[in-house]
């Protein structure tokens, strides 16, 4: 049975609920309608009688197929300052691993690195847009995961020589370089099992032929060369959108995904195309092109709640393979030029986060995060600014900064004693307490440091935890994200 996160009222972490028992609760009187849900794996708040599942079993007709989504990889906080796109102030966004352990988007998602971001914006973007839905990009995740000390003549930051040099919001992951650091490696083999288990019972627990058509969509990739060991880097650019578009929020039409690795020893577009007819139960879904040049994979498949829009793929270069909804989007980034630079990735990083000081969030929020693992620790510092126009309510609370210091300090106490009792994982409650606090005029920076021995053994509970222990990591995430950014829930 599906579960989503439900806030409680009386509760302050978000509680996991089936949703028959959400429904349940409703019609008794015991939960108000109003109280805030999220799915397993995504990242924004919503109304319970507003979730398509919940509102068909209350009797009301369905009017929306998707939840809206924000940069982060765990759902914001209603009325903290960094929703909307802006970097977290705990930094777990784009279902990149955080110092403190995997993301929370674990709790449902078969992947132990979370989802990739989610599509919003003006009309929001069909489900298929990362290539066939949920088992495709689930079965690449899979492989990012699963990449072992597989080196081919592939080098760091290929893909971000294949971005466009505008990105608005833009989420870059050294996969090769996590999953070989020593708090991962000596866990990777057996995490990938579990992980591979976890996600062979999510499809079990559907039906025998959503199982069948896992095993072969699997089977699909691995035969047309995208193994565990291709995956080496990934990068999510989003566009800002035309001054002429009246749409809100950025350009999520031509977003592009762009993803590196070893592809040499099959035909990946043929593999993608293969599963994707597969998850779909459509054999027309996609069909293999030859557009200016290059060979184009363009896929249109009919998924409930998304429209019947095209998705476009191409290998820009035999080791990087570019993605979007936007065909002269893919096409616009044939060619090499090293963008490492202008978006802050240049110096060993595992983990950028960016957004564009030109493209604030609706908050007026931009700024950047980075993760870095070294030889004996994991620093993670995410930095934070605000627009002066759009930001005029939040750069209140910078007036002072040294008091401001002081609070924060005081909130971080307050979770490392609270937030990671009764879990796995309170080797990281000390952490949590050390976090450095710098503020200035316009923002904040945080800076979280781990020892690898301490992320270590995160990993290695990971590598054996069943759902629940998943949904204690997020639940210890969820609190201290709300204690150190204090909200009142709108029930």
């Amino acid at each position: 049975m599906a579960q989503i996160y439900v806030m409680v009222p009386g509760k302050d972490q978000p509680q996991l609920l089936e949703i028959d028992e959400v429904v349940r609760r409703i019609k008794a009187g015991e939960l108000p309608p109003t109280s805030n849900v999220a799915r397993l794996g995504e990242t924004t708040w919503s109304p319970a009688k507003d979730l398509p599942e919940v509102k068909d079993k209350l009797g009301e007709p369905s009017t929306s197929a998707a939840l809206p989504a924000t940069s982060t990889s765990f759902p914001s906080i209603p009325g903290a300052p960094s929703q909307a796109g802006a970097p977290s102030p705990l930094g777990s966004q784009a279902g990149a691993p955080s110092p403190f352990g995997a993301s929370p988007s674990q709790a449902g998602a078969p992947s132990p690195f979370g989802a990739a971001p989610s599509a919003g914006g003006k009309g929001g973007v069909p489900k298929v847009a990362i290539i066939g839905g949920g088992v495709a990009l689930g079965v690449i995740v899979l492989g990012v995961i699963g990449l072992m000390l597989y080196r081919n003549s592939y080098s760091r930051g290929l893909v971000l020589e294949h971005l466009p040099e505008d990105c608005a919001e833009l989420y870059y992951v050294d996969i090769a370089g996590i999953v070989t650091s020593d708090p991962v490696r000596s866990n990777l083999e057996k995490g990938l099992k579990n992980a591979k288990d976890l996600a062979e019972d999510e499809v079990s627990n559907k039906s025998k032929k959503d199982k069948e058509r896992f095993e072969k969509a699997l089977a699909a990739l691995e035969k047309n060369g995208v193994q565990p060991t291709s995956i080496r880097e990934l990068a999510f650019c989003v566009p800002p959108r035309d001054p002429d578009d009246k749409g809100f929020g950025n350009d999520y039409s031509k977003m592009l995904l762009v993803v590196g690795g070893t592809f040499r020893k099959g035909d990946v577009l043929q593999g993608i195309k293969e599963a994707v007819e597969t998850a779909v139960k459509d054999e027309d879904a996609c069909k293999l092109e030859d557009d200016d040049g290059l060979r184009m994979l363009k896929c249109t498949a009919e998924l409930k709640g998304s429209k019947n829009e095209p998705v476009y793929g191409t290998l820009v270069d035999s080791r990087v393979l570019a993605i979007s909804p936007d065909k002269k989007t893919v096409k616009s980034v044939r060619k090499a030029k090293d963008r490492s630079k202008t978006y802050g990735a240049d110096k060993g990083e595992h983990v950028v986060i960016y957004r564009a000081k030109e493209a604030p969030s609706y908050d007026g929020a931009y700024g950047e995060s980075k993760l870095k693992i070294g030889s004996s620790d994991t620093v993670l510092t995410v930095e934070t600014h605000y627009d002066p126009e759009k930001g005029k309510k939040k750069l209140e609370q910078f007036k002072d900064g040294e008091e401001l210091v002081k609070k924060k300090e005081k909130y971080f106490k307050s979770a490392a004693d609270k937030c990671f009792d009764k879990t796995p994982y309170d080797m990281l409650a000390e952490s949590v307490e050390r976090t450095k606090i710098e503020s200035f005029d316009d923002g904040l920076r945080y800076e979280y440091k781990v020892s690898n021995k301490d992320l270590g053994k995160v990993f290695k509970v990971l590598a054996d935890a069943d759902k629940e222990d998943m949904s204690k990591l997020g639940g210890a995430w969820f609190c201290v994200m709300s204690t150190v950014e204090p909200y009142v829930a709108n029930y």
